[in-house]
């Protein structure tokens, strides 16, 4: 247990998270402006979108540090404490962004749960279809290629869901979708064998 702690950063990620989500409540009026491809301007992106991107890749770069051939053949199901690490810091997004809800203290915490959501489903799916380096490096700039790319005459379009406001159904319902078919590639073999840092 101690050994699989250390080699996933589960601290780490845990004090990421969390920094994540008391930074994102407080930070939603700061933005980062993003240069625009189509019409040569600038986009404010929220830097309550970017925080999230911190604990993904942490999540990331801890499993790729295994040994895939020796935890393949362990006793233990490294993937089952993988998978259910992961539930537990998208349920803990979630729980805070409904009490946060609650409290009527704003939505950036909202938009926070979704993005983690979105961007750790994202980067499992790109991890099974081209390894672990390229998942961190694609998740990391994808909210950046939203807001360079994805927005018609400033409004974001509808595949750039971490642009969208925290009550967008459309954003949430994307987010979910990219959930659930990363969990689902949690029981698929790798789409190719990897010889980089993913152990496989």
């Amino acid at each position: 247990m101690i050994w699989w702690l250390r080699i996933r950063y589960v601290p780490a990620v845990a004090v990421g998270l969390l920094a994540c989500i008391l930074l994102g409540s407080g930070a939603d009026s700061v933005t980062v402006p993003i240069p625009v491809v189509i019409g040569g301007l600038t986009f404010d992106l929220p830097m309550s979108s970017l925080l999230p991107l911190v604990p993904v890749c942490l999540i990331l770069e801890g499993q790729a540090r295994a040994d895939g051939i020796t935890e393949r053949v362990a006793v233990r199901a490294m993937g089952g404490w993988d998978a259910a690490f992961m539930a537990a810091c998208v349920l803990a997004c979630a729980l805070t962004a409904a009490v946060a809800s609650t409290a009527g203290a704003g939505s950036a915490t909202t938009a926070l749960a979704r993005d983690f959501a979105g961007y750790l489903g994202l980067a499992l799916i790109i991890r099974w279809l081209a390894g672990a380096r390229v998942a961190t490096v694609t998740t990391a700039l994808f909210p950046f290629l939203c807001a360079s790319l994805g927005l018609v005459h400033n409004r974001p379009g509808i595949w750039a869901w971490p642009l969208h406001d925290a009550a967008s159904v459309t954003a949430g319902l994307q987010a979910l979708l990219l959930l659930a078919i990363g969990a689902l590639s949690l029981l698929l073999p790798p789409l190719r064998r990897h010889t980089d840092v993913d152990g496989e």
